[in-house]
């Protein structure tokens, strides 16, 4: 695990955001045919619905900014109150996904989020940990 943070930290310094890239915003549905949940959470988050946002993360959900030992998240309820926040400050927030690998139990995405703040975005990595169909933890790189 270590080895995989230490290459995403090189990769964020290491590449600029990239232009032209067409986004990658799609997980294959399990056999049931339920949505993947970092898929459903994006869509969500897209749609600032915290309703449908929140249905996706583990109830003890744990989110972290990467290198921080304490989350910043440390429950589903926590999770609905911080974002619930965030989506109603920001009526155009909208996240797209550039880059995504898939291995085991993680998913890891490199997005541009916009609508945070006027004519700016921020670049980001989100890594996302799913167990048992929900996102159980995940932890976040953004550029500074």
């Amino acid at each position: 695990m270590k080895y995989l943070l230490f290459s995403l930290l090189f990769l964020t310094t290491c590449t600029s955001t990239p232009q032209g890239i067409a986004p990658v915003s799609t997980l294959p549905a399990d056999k049931s045919g339920k949505v993947h949940p970092v898929a459903g959470q994006l869509a969500a988050y897209n749609l600032r619905d915290i309703n449908m946002f929140a249905i996706y993360f583990h109830e003890d959900i744990k989110l972290y900014r990467l290198g921080e030992t304490q989350p910043f998240v440390s429950s589903r309820a926590q999770l609905r109150e911080t974002y619930g926040r965030m989506f109603a400050k920001t009526p155009n927030l909208h996240c797209k996904i550039i880059r995504r690998m898939v291995t085991a139990d993680f998913v890891i995405d490199e997005e541009i989020v916009s609508g945070m703040k006027k004519d700016s975005y921020v670049h980001a990595i989100a890594i996302y940990e799913v167990k048992g169909g929900t996102i159980t933890r995940a932890w976040f790189i953004k550029d500074r």
